[in-house]
């Protein structure tokens, strides 16, 4: 991952987290390489919302496909679940940071 980018939750810039993710931890993390958390709550009457993470908190998630409002909520973030940006899967490639700016 090369971009820098502001994480929703803890506030730092990527470049300012010096834990960085272990080999077996980045297999096990598919996503890490965009940064962006799946956030919705399952219903299909709600809009999936991008959580853009640095790695210490994307993996406090323990993130599969998805995490929650509450595995969000859990992280205490800056960016509260509310003002997370909607995902937009009608774009060609929607795991890109730079499409969400810091909300707040």
């Amino acid at each position: 991952m090369t971009a820098r980018f502001r994480c929703f939750a803890c506030g730092r810039f990527t470049d300012e987290v010096k834990d960085g993710p272990t080999p077996d931890e980045v297999a096990q993390a598919e996503r890490w390489e965009t940064g962006i958390l799946d956030v919705h709550s399952g219903r299909k009457d709600e809009p999936c919302r991008a959580g853009i993470a640095c790695w210490v908190c994307f993996w406090k998630t323990d993130p599969d496909m998805w995490i929650s409002p509450e595995h969000w909520i859990a992280l205490n973030p800056l960016v509260p679940y509310e003002k997370l940006p909607v995902l937009d899967h009608e774009l060609a490639y929607p795991w890109e940071p730079s499409l969400y700016p810091w909300p707040l």
